[in-house]
């Protein structure tokens, strides 16, 4: 509010009106407040309180000479109906999308599936419905569900469909929980139309895929399902066997490759160098008591040739004492177990000087053999075991010797009662229960 010369108060309207209602606005400017105002085909000055009374003629807006954006009265007048546009073809897919995302949408999605297997239509729209989305659908876990789904009722053409929209994506799906899974399953469908996909955004990420918790499953796949990747995941793993020989997660894929047993492949000069470094005494000799590194060594003697296995026995020949160091470990009394079990499958007549010397070092020629050592030990018990159902001839005369020797010291412990049983299983009735203490 501002005085003029004349002593008559002035008013000036705000440039953003005030926020009261119209009521309380009309009598807030009729208080003895007098204003000159333009009117058109009026005296060049009227009071406020004659412009407000001066009947219908006037406009119901602003005084003339106001330029205001917006008086508080139009903004009064009724909110705006905003126009409803026409859903586009865009619109429509995200609404559909995000249906699929929820656990009622997959489901009765799949139902519909299940019904139309031999609706090829319904399949085909579905899967023009799902590709621009799929990546992200295939992270999601109910959109997985679907897709899973599709996978297995659709044309060889959507699948080479689905099969090229991966592109790009071929990393993110791999390391994710969900997507990992519509990779392995996808490989299954089209592996020919994703192995370049695979060689192509995977190259120099192999050591990280293998070593994620997601990842090394899609690899194994790959090692299953793609001869033509092998090559190429040696490659990057050869600089680097034994980080993966010793991980968690990349010892998997490193089995994968082993267990393919396929002799040509340990021929390739690339396969040659991962064996290599394997097999050197020195990292045989970790690798043996090592927790994921003795189920790679596993895998050789499983798989493996019997120049593999002879390298592998360097590793036991190692005096008594060190034989029972290691038959007493957690792993590597597993591999001493695989050993014997090697010993005596398919590669003996190969390995019959290997058999041998280990059976001589476990039954040894006293009663202070390592056998008697080891049989009631939490792990050694299981190479007891073992070496009872691979005995013959005079190493079961042997063996019964030491067992009458330990009496009834296998009744007593827990793991004795497991070489109790393991000795009837294989002896029968030439064992005598007495002499055992039973």
């Amino acid at each position: 509010m501002a005085r003029r010369s004349d002593g008559i108060d002035e008013f000036r309207f705000p440039w953003e009106p005030l926020k009261v209602s119209e009521v309380h606005l009309h009598t807030r400017l009729c208080r003895d407040v007098e204003e000159e105002i333009l009117v058109p085909g009026r005296p060049s000055t009227l009071k406020l309180s004659e412009y407000l009374e001066s009947g219908p003629h006037v406009p119901s807006g602003p005084p003339p000479g106001l330029d205001l954006p917006l008086t508080l009265l139009e903004r009064r007048s009724g909110p705006q109906i905003p126009q409803v546009r026409e859903p586009t073809k865009r619109m429509k897919r995200m609404a559909f999308t995000s249906f699929l995302r929820t656990p009622n949408g997959a489901e009765e999605t799949c139902l519909k599936l299940d019904s139309a297997m031999l609706d090829s239509s319904y399949v085909a729209e579905l899967v023009a419905a799902v590709l621009p989305d799929l990546p992200s659908l295939a992270c999601d876990p109910q959109g997985i569900q679907v897709l899973s789904k599709l996978l297995s009722v659709s044309s060889r053409e959507s699948l080479c469909k689905l099969a090229r929209r991966l592109q790009g994506s071929i990393l993110k799906l791999t390391k994710d929980k969900h997507g990992c899974w519509f990779m392995q399953q996808a490989l299954h469908f089209v592996p020919c139309e994703l192995q370049e996909l695979i060689q192509e955004e995977l190259k120099g990420k192999i050591l990280a895929c293998s070593q994620h918790l997601h990842g090394n499953f899609v690899l194994q796949k790959c090692v299953e399902l793609l001869p033509g990747t092998i090559s190429f995941i040696i490659k990057e793993l050869k600089n680097h066997v034994m980080e993966a020989a010793m991980h968690v997660y990349s010892c998997r894929v490193l089995q994968r490759i082993i267990e393919r047993n396929d002799k040509r492949l340990f021929g390739r000069p690339d396969m040659i160098g991962v064996l290599e470094t394997l097999l050197r005494l020195e990292n045989l000799q970790k690798l043996v008591i090592e927790p994921y590194g003795n189920n790679v060594i596993r895998a050789v003697l499983a798989c493996g040739t019997s120049l593999h296995v002879q390298k592998i026995m360097k590793v036991f020949a190692c005096g008594e004492a060190g034989l029972l160091a290691l038959a007493r470990n957690r792993h590597g009394s597993l591999v001493l177990e695989k050993l014997l079990e090697t010993l005596n499958g398919e590669l003996r007549n190969e390995l019959q000087a290997e058999r041998e010397a280990l059976m001589c070092a476990i039954l040894g020629g006293t009663e202070s053999s390592l056998f008697v050592q080891i049989a009631l030990d939490r792990f050694g018990n299981y190479i007891a075991q073992r070496t009872i159902e691979v005995s013959e001839g005079q190493e079961q005369q042997r063996v019964q010797e030491l067992l009458k020797s330990l009496g009834p010291k296998l009744r007593r412990a827990a793991n004795g009662r497991h070489i109790l049983q393991a000795a009837r299983k294989r002896f029968g009735s030439t064992l005598s229960v007495t002499d055992l203490g039973s």
